[in-house]
């Protein structure tokens, strides 16, 4: 990786939306170099992906983490329940104390706390601790 694809990173790091000839401008590159490195820089694994950021609002779903205790390493069982649970945008096995951790999007506190006594009535899941997300930085 070069100074160019360093910008290049830099440039869509800042907007994922910008079209390849702005981008081409902005590192002074012609269009087709500019696709050609992006291309690779994905295919090597360096870019996994483009996203954007939504200004919060009525609408927007809050994020927490949620750390399990199970009974037991029973992580590969509880997952497939996990699935059925649109909330659930990620769940990790650990090492250590917490045996789960779960990133999850939800509406209201309420909601939240409805979710979390559904997850305590899976079997092998001992407790359930619940850690909205105050602000997250990019």
């Amino acid at each position: 990786m070069d100074k160019i694809d360093e910008l290049i990173i830099a440039a869509l790091k800042d907007d994922s939306r910008v079209s390849l000839a702005q981008l081409a401008r902005q590192v002074h590159k012609s269009r087709t170099a500019v696709e050609s490195r992006v291309q690779k820089l994905i295919e090597k694994g360096v870019i996994l992906g483009f996203t954007i950021n939504v200004a919060e609002g009525d609408g927007t779903l809050q994020a927490a983490f949620l750390m399990l205790t199970l009974n037991g390493s029973h992580c590969h069982l509880v997952y497939p329940m996990l699935q059925q649970f649109s909330q659930v945008v990620h769940a990790y096995s650990l090492f250590g104390d917490v045996d789960m951790m779960l990133d999850v999007r939800y509406r209201s506190f309420e909601e939240l706390m409805v979710f979390k006594e559904s997850l305590l009535k899976i079997e092998h899941v001992k407790e359930v601790v619940v850690n909205p997300v105050l602000k997250a930085w990019r």
